[in-house]
């Protein structure tokens, strides 16, 4: 995966990861775009403007639907990106044990980390420790390089095509396990989808 696809989304002192998809949710080539995939709970309450860097384009957030029942957000951008070769949204759950790569810019990181990681469970329900972070359809990971705050919305890849996005880390009592909860695409596709098409039609 090219991590110029991979972008930083800030808002206020705060940011999360993203990473730019196209319209019609397939793979494509050299081409350009204006939307953005990446987690829900990063827009929870948030009125100020989102600002887009990391990508090697300045933009910012027109607007975003966030997808009912998961973590995870399609976001507009006011300006489409130079040509970038984005990678597919995966019609199929991650597999058991199948090798992944975690991309986002937690830690303060100017250019996307990477935190290689395997499945290592499914479920079909996770809550936040807050009771506010929910996500249908996870999948857990173990990652080394550890995911960590900033990560969160930075896409999951499984075989070349984005699987999930970062969602959550398991940190009892403040120390990181290692393990992550992230939001599956593949069984949310179809709304989307239609996240995608509400944005064109609005914007």
């Amino acid at each position: 995966m090219s991590s110029s696809t991979t972008l930083r989304l800030k808002s206020g002192r705060s940011y999360c990861s993203g990473v730019l998809i196209s319209p019609d949710l397939e793979a494509a080539v050299h081409t350009r775009t204006d939307l953005v995939l990446s987690c829900s709970h990063f827009l929870r309450g948030r009125s100020g403007p989102i600002f887009v860097s990391g990508a090697w384009f300045p933009a910012k957030v027109l607007g975003a639907v966030r997808i009912p029942r998961t973590d995870i957000a399609v976001l507009r951008l006011d300006t489409p990106s130079p040509p970038k070769d984005l990678l597919r949204l995966s019609t199929s759950p991650a597999p058991f044990l199948a090798p992944t790569v975690t991309e986002g810019f937690g830690g303060g990181l100017r250019r996307p980390g990477q935190r290689v990681g395997r499945v290592i469970a499914r479920s079909p329900i996770a809550v936040g420790r807050n009771v506010r972070t929910f996500v249908t359809s996870a999948a857990i990971l173990h990652n080394n390089p550890k995911a960590i705050k900033g990560d969160s919305g930075g896409p999951v890849i499984v075989n070349g095509e984005i699987a999930a996005v970062q969602s959550m880390v398991t940190d009892p009592l403040g120390m990181n396990t290692g393990i992550a909860t992230v939001a599956q695409v593949a069984p949310h596709r179809g709304a989307i989808a239609a996240a995608v098409a509400a944005l064109q039609q609005a914007y």
